[in-house]
This record gives C-alpha cells, sequence and structure tokens, in this order.
C-alpha cells in the first residue's frame, strides 16, 4: 500500500479527511509549496514510516515558516522487545536516506522529538543537529506551575478576564498583530489566512482561544494545533501590551491546558525552547525538557569521518 492510498483509505473510513492533509493543504495555499507523501516499507511489512515532505521553489524539500517539525511517523508493527523495535527501525532510516539525498534541500529535514535514533544518519555521513522543546504532560495539574505563574492567574481572574474558544479571527489577528510590533517581527499570517486555516481544519483541530479585559477587548490570543495524529502544539501567540502585567498570558495558556485535558490530549509541545527568553518563559510551567534532532545533506568531512569510525569500531573488535 502506498502512502497516498494510505490516506485516502484513512479518510473513507473515518469520513474524514486527515488533519495532517488539511494542514498539509493549508500551508500549499498560504506558502505556495506542494507537498508529498512517503510511505518507507520493506514488501507487505508490518512495520513502515510515513512522511509529509513540502517543496520549495527548486523542488527541494523544505520546512514552512510556522512548522516546528516534518510530520514523520515510525510503526514498528508487532514488535515489542526493544531490540526489535530498534532494528526495524534502522531498515526503515536505510529506505529514508536514499529520498533524503536525491530530495533534501539545505535546510534539512526536522524530526518530531517522538525518534531519537538518529545513528543510521550519522553512518550515512549527515550532518545531525540537536534542538530542544518543552513537553507538558495532560490532564494539566496547576501545582506543577511556579507560584510566579499561580500568581499572575489569579490575579487575572481577580480582575475579570475571561478567556474563551473563537471563531472571531479578527479577535486573534489583533493581538498576533501587536505582538509583531513590539518586538520587530512578522508572523506573516492576515486574519484571512487564519480563517482558510479554520475552514480547512475545523474548530476541533485548530484551536483558537482569546483572553478578553472586562471591557471585552481581546487582550492575548494564542492557537494550536491538536491534530489526528495525537501531536498537540503551539502554533501562534499573542498579546497586547497594555494587559501585559495583569497576566493574561499565564491566565490564558492556563486555560488552554484545561480545555486540552477535557478534550482528552495527553501532553502539549511548546514547539520550540531554543531562544532564551522564549526557554525561560516555558520553563516555569513545569513541562518536561526534550530534545529533538535535525539533520543536513552528507558533507565529505562527515562521509570520512563515518568511514574511519566505522573502520575504528571493527578494530576494536578483532
Amino acid at each position: 500500500m502506498t502512502a497516498q492510498e494510505f490516506w485516502t483509505n484513512y479518510a473513507a473510513a473515518s469520513d474524514k479527511t486527515s488533519d495532517l492533509l488539511n494542514w498539509a493543504e493549508f500551508n500549499r495555499l498560504k506558502w505556495g509549496c506542494p507537498y508529498v507523501i512517503r510511505r518507507f516499507q520493506s514488501g507487505d511489512s508490518d512495520y513502515y514510516g510515513e512522511a509529509i515532505f513540502f517543496e520549495g521553489k527548486r523542488g527541494k524539500w523544505y520546512l514552512p515558516p510556522l512548522n516546528a517539525y516534518h510530520f514523520i511517523s515510525f510503526c514498528s508493527g508487532a514488535a515489542s522487545k526493544a531490540h526489535k523495535q530498534s532494528s526495524r527501525w534502522h531498515e526503515t532510516a536505510e529506505l529514508m536516506i536514499g529520498d533524503f539525498k536525491a530530495n533534501m534541500g539545505t535546510a534539512g529535514i526536522v524530526f518530531p522529538p517522538d525518534i531519537t535514533d538518529m545513528r543510521p544518519f550519522l553512518w550515512a555521513g549527515f550532518q545531525v543537529g540537536i534542538k530542544y522543546t518543552y513537553q507538558l504532560k495532560l490532564p494539566f495539574v496547576l501545582g506543577d506551575a511556579s507560584s510566579e505563574i499561580r500568581g499572575k492567574i489569579r490575579k487575572a481572574a481577580g480582575m475579570g478576564y475571561r478567556t474563551e474558544l473563537t471563531a472571531r479571527m479578527a479577535d486573534v489577528a489583533a493581538c498576533l498583530d501587536e505582538t509583531e510590533s513590539r518586538k520587530g517581527f512578522s508572523h506573516q499570517l492576515t486574519k484571512e489566512d487564519l480563517e482558510l486555516a479554520r475552514e480547512l481544519l475545523g474548530d476541533k483541530a485548530l484551536r483558537c482561544y482569546v483572553c478578553y479585559a472586562p471591557d471585552g477587548e481581546p487582550a492575548s490570543a494564542s492557537v494550536v494545533l491538536a491534530l489526528d495524529n495525537g501531536m498537540t502544539l503551539g502554533w501562534v501567540a499573542g498579546s497586547k501590551s497594555a494587559h501585559l502585567s495583569s497576566g493574561v498570558v499565564q491566565f490564558s495558556q492556563s486555560f488552554v491546558f484545561e480545555d486540552l485535558s477535557r478534550l482528552g490530549c495527553t501532553s502539549f509541545d511548546f514547539a520550540g525552547a531554543n531562544i532564551p527568553a522564549v526557554a525561560k518563559s516555558k520553563a516555569p510551567w513545569g513541562a518536561e525538557l526534550v530534545p529533538y534532532y535535525f539533520i543536513r545533506r552528507p558533507s565529505l568531512k562527515g562521509i570520512l569521518r563515518s568511514g574511519y569510525d566505522w573502520g575504528s569500531s571493527r578494530m576494536k573488535l578483532s
């Protein structure tokens, strides 16, 4: 079965289109990047890898803006023992390597945090790097957060702020816009882009939260992807400067975690903690610091180094 057939059958069985494909379609329309679906499988084995890759202007695979990871998954089939799962992953990774060498651009491939064994790619001469994110276990337990965060939540609640799921993309965009102006960057998202994402993904997968001031002004907003592959991660967020000291960010975020807990989500990925100021703001929630990996095209130095390491290991075993 090809990857495209898998997703077609999935959609038919569940009477819906996969959230991942809807997300891929949003990226295609927003960023102008076609996507390809790959399934890495030996014959009719019960273990395989699946992935969705986006093509840049020159047809090479890249990661579009506002995407934390490439959507790559591995199913180990009926294997229950760790050594068997490992060998099956190595076989699957070997199938990926040829495709990666042929299609990877200069930006490389970013793996999600649940794929951690990069040795097949190291042995093939790829450059492997590491980044970090925070993952919060759900259901949310407020007591795991710092006293500072709990204090800010109480402050915002006492002042009469309220947070809710919303379909008003203009309110979300207003909060994003002010953060962009304050920090000097752009999400490159318009109200129309947000409406397109909501139209494609629906309110269950694209969850938009706004914290409102007592007078009804939108004060803080965040958008979360809760996809049907089990991945739940923060997408974009922003707040208005006048309300920051009132604790609206923390108050709104706690509502997000409580809502995702009610939805049955088991974890929340903050989608990166690689900038000091960002990491500092996320750490007090009590989440676990988790590594994730990226690979880049093999370099001559990497290939020679891999050959040297292989030769050294053979000498030690002999």
